[in-house]
């Protein structure tokens, strides 16, 4: 019997990435995220910091869709990463590194 093999052809790549089940897929995965994301930030930080989590969607120049949790206080920076200053808390990294988040087989 002959062997089928996959040859992938990276023409339609770019297609694919800008469809809408791609851009519904990752708004699925950050919504999911950014409620931990919070839940997180309440208990080690303060509801002041939760409250400034929120998603963003966006469109790269070339078309490709993005979709992020986002901390948006000045502050934001510091306490993911830690300074001199700050214990490094990675809020937002803790919470998109819990378990599967697509529910839907995508």
């Amino acid at each position: 019997m002959p062997r089928t093999r996959f040859v992938p052809d990276p023409r339609g790549i770019g297609e694919v990435m800008r469809s809408p089940q791609v851009r519904a897929a990752l708004k699925e995965v950050a919504n999911a995220i950014e409620p931990r994301a919070k839940s997180l930030a309440r208990a080690e930080v303060s509801e002041e910091f939760a409250d400034a989590i929120y998603v963003e969607e966006a469109t790269r120049p070339r078309g490709r869709p993005t979709a992020r949790v986002i901390a948006d206080r000045e502050d934001g920076e510091q306490v993911e990463f830690g300074d001199t200053n700050a214990e490094r808390r990675r809020i937002l990294g803790r919470a998109a590194q819990v378990g599967p988040i697509l529910q839907s087989g995508g």
